[in-house]
């Protein structure tokens, strides 16, 4: 189970990568068009586009199957942290297979979007210029798919008892594992 979660780790790294290098890029596209406004007094066509078209909704999704690994959602436990051990197991274990089910429909049903916006060959017209937009519709898919190969990945280690192999993820769960506690 190791090399696969290694390789989930590694591609949620590689995603998350190129989220923070877009983010260091939209700076740079900003400070930019800022410049260009207030220095020369022409200002970079379709920035705000840009923006929220393309950085932010990388920004945005595509590390969701790190935050996911890394465990890094908001969660409120005003009650489970005071049940029984075995009710937390199992409730742990019910809540990441129905997040595991929720965000492969999610990715799903965006990813077939995104295809129908791909063949249309979407696009939006700023400035009297056209700029694609298409590209940007994938990155729902693969962020929530990511998510879900995480959340199934985990159920899967919850299951069998075994280490998950995720960089953020390390199963400590006696009612889990199948090794006897030393006595």
């Amino acid at each position: 189970m190791k090399p696969i979660g290694k390789v989930i780790s590694w591609i949620n790294t590689g995603a998350s990568g190129i989220a923070g290098i877009l983010v260091l890029l939209m700076v740079a596209h900003v400070s930019a068009d800022v410049a260009m406004r207030y220095v020369f007094e022409k200002p970079l066509d379709s920035t705000i586009l840009y923006v929220s078209a393309f950085y932010m909704v990388a920004i945005a999704f595509l590390p969701l199957g790190l935050v996911e690994e890394r465990n890094s959602h908001i969660a409120v436990e005003l009650m489970v942290e005071n049940f029984p051990d075995k009710l937390q197991a199992f409730l742990l274990f019910i809540a990441t297979l129905i997040t595991a089910s929720v965000t492969a429909g999610v990715a799903v049903r965006t990813g077939q979007e995104a295809l129908a916006k791909y063949l249309t060959g979407a696009y939006s017209i700023e400035s009297g210029g056209k700029v694609i937009t298409w590209p940007t519709y994938f990155f729902l898919p693969i962020g929530f798919g990511m998510m879900s190969l995480v959340s199934t990945w985990k159920v899967i280690a919850l299951i069998t008892g075994k280490e998950s192999g995720l960089s953020g993820l390390v199963i400590e769960d006696p009612y889990f594992t199948k090794e006897e506690p030393n006595v």
